[in-house]
């Protein structure tokens, strides 16, 4: 099977050309509904201007006859329009969040890589003038006191400031990734901008906090906030946070309302999860590892249960069943 390609920047400049062709042809549908009749500069003319008076009547009739489909096909133009726009967004959208992500692992990538080279380099200023001193008999059997340097190789260079900014590699439009970071190095917020070049643009900010719950001097607790403001306009926040026992809430706020998701992880790197939406319905997932590289994972809410086979390292998951629940209101039809 082919792979479907979806061009969001042709769609969405589709949608505009409609809408653009809505607004040319507006003016002559509602003067037609008023069975005016118009030049091509959208100048009325009354019937001495025609010149007969016949005409201008028969004229008048046809603009009146052909409103209702025409003003049936500007409603037909919006409508695809939305169509073609919202299926813009919705991909540019989903795009451009994983340009982010992408673009947030290359960042700490050379994060990573500027810190190996700043403890390179300081360890290299600690050994610099250090020597080994010791002492050994000469040829003429005098003790003598003798040194060597600890560092023999060539100088490390000094590393310049902190990668704090990437650029993605997107062939059309731009998107950028910029961060602020800790004393540790640690990326303490970060955004990203991706524009389409036809005039989309999406943007996710993000605020992280580090967490030592064990008290080894280590981080094993990342939390976050991102506020995101999708390509039509609308915000989105989504927030986690982890309690003590190692469970942890990931909440999503838009303009329909809030959905949250309670995650507990198992030992064995499984989890049980419970999601309630926005609209107060309630999906249950759990993941149980049935292997080191596989896994079950269940899934039950409104729609029904449906059973997956794959890899809970990897995120890849094959639906192996699926039952539908059964109708609440079961009935037989009765022919009379």
């Amino acid at each position: 099977m082919a792979d479907l390609v979806l061009d969001y920047a042709l769609l969405h400049t589709l949608a505009g050309g409609l809408r653009e062709l809505k607004g040319k042809i507006q003016f002559d549908v509602e003067t037609g509904s008023r069975r005016s009749i118009v030049t091509s500069d959208g100048t009325v003319v009354d019937s001495g201007q025609v010149g007969s008076s016949t005409l201008y009547a028969t004229l008048s009739a046809f603009f009146s006859a052909c409103h209702t489909p025409f003003k049936d096909s500007m409603e037909l133009l919006d409508e695809l329009a939305n169509t073609f726009d919202g299926i813009a967004k919705a991909y540019f959208d989903l795009d451009a969040d994983i340009a982010g992500k992408v673009n947030l692992d290359r960042l700490q990538a050379n994060i990573n890589g500027w810190q190996a080279d700043t403890a390179a380099y300081d360890r290299y200023l600690d050994l610099k003038d250090r020597q080994i001193t010791f002492q050994y008999y000469d040829k003429d059997g005098n003790l003598v006191d003798g040194s060597v340097p600890v560092w023999s190789g060539d100088p490390v260079p000094k590393p310049g400031d902190a990668p704090t900014s990437i650029a993605g590699t997107s062939p059309v439009g731009s998107n950028n990734t910029t961060a602020v970071l800790d004393d540790a190095g640690n990326v303490v917020s970060e955004t990203t901008t991706v524009t389409s070049g036809d005039g989309l643009t999406y943007t996710e900010k993000t605020e992280f906090t580090y967490r030592d719950t064990d008290g080894d001097g280590k981080t094993d607790v990342v939390d976050y906030t991102s506020t995101i403001t999708h390509s039509d306009g609308t915000e989105e926040k989504i927030e986690r946070k982890t309690n003590d026992d190692g469970s942890f809430v990931v909440t999503s706020t838009t303009s329909e309302g809030t959905t949250t998701s309670t995650v507990t992880p198992k030992a064995d790197g499984g989890s049980h999860q419970v999601t309630v939406d926005h609209e107060g319905a309630t999906t249950t997932t759990d993941i149980v590892v049935t292997g080191p590289d596989s896994g079950t994972k269940t899934v039950v809410g409104p729609e029904g249960t449906k059973v997956y086979h794959g890899n809970p390292k990897t995120g890849e998951w094959t639906l192996v069943s699926e039952e539908t629940p059964e109708d609440e209101y079961p009935y037989t039809t009765v022919t009379i």
